[in-house]
């Protein structure tokens, strides 16, 4: 998410949950129970579980869907406010990525959305929802990149041939809650897993920055988590 974003949707998420004014509200979808993170926690095991993929293709054609998960892993913005703590929020996101990639290609293979964004305070069912999504920037770097490791004979044992991917893309956007906006950016990166790279898993990084306030810092808070995505 862009710089200031997450700021504002943890700042207010987790000051209506601390003040009561939240009732027990839901994920984003597909997020499950124990205000999504659960769910988050079974669906990225199940991506990781396929194993790194091994028999990476020199062409992807394919969409994959799934969600990100972070958390506020530094930030002094005043919009905190002082009755939050946001470390103490999981902010989770469905993602729609479309993949379009031939070994070689230059321009971004990605496109697509982050949307349903929801913060949660972290081990209850108080949640707020955030408008606004993030898309896919071809502004910043994206790519693909195939690894290929010819077959070879250990000790008399021949391993067979290992086609290996993994990729970079970025997001950006502007989200609000409570009349409060943001700008966020997120690099997601990682390694595709399964047969012929249909699980993309990784980690997320970036930050947030408040539209109406700007500041001198790279990002106003800092963010960080993971994410899955399969087809």
């Amino acid at each position: 998410m862009s710089k200031r974003i997450l700021t504002p949707i943890v700042s207010i998420g987790l000051m209506m949950s601390l003040s009561g004014c939240l009732s027990g509200g839901g994920s984003s979808g597909g997020g499950g129970g124990g205000g999504g993170s659960d769910g988050y926690e079974a669906a990225f095991d199940a991506a990781s579980g396929r194993a790194p993929t091994s028999d990476m293709p020199t062409s992807l054609d394919a969409n994959y869907q799934g969600q990100f998960k972070v958390g506020v892993s530094s930030g002094t913005a005043d919009i905190f406010g002082p009755d939050a703590d946001p470390q103490s929020a999981e902010i989770i996101g469905d993602l729609d990525i479309d993949v379009a990639w031939t070994e070689g290609q230059a321009s971004n293979p990605f496109s697509g959305t982050a949307s349903n964004i929801v913060a949660t305070e972290a081990g209850t069912s108080n949640s707020v929802a955030i408008s606004g999504q993030l898309t896919v920037d071809d502004a910043l770097p994206a790519s693909i990149s195939r690894v290929h490791t010819p077959s070879t004979v250990i000790a008399g044992h021949t391993v067979p041939d290992l086609d290996t991917g993994s990729f970079l893309f970025h997001m950006t956007g502007q989200l609000e809650s409570e009349g409060r906006q943001g700008d966020a950016t997120l690099q997601f990166g990682g390694s595709f897993f399964g047969p012929g790279g249909n699980a993309m898993v990784g980690a997320v990084s970036g930050g947030i920055n408040d539209v109406d306030n700007p500041s001198p810092q790279i990002f106003d808070a800092g963010i960080g988590g993971t994410f899955y995505a399969t087809q």
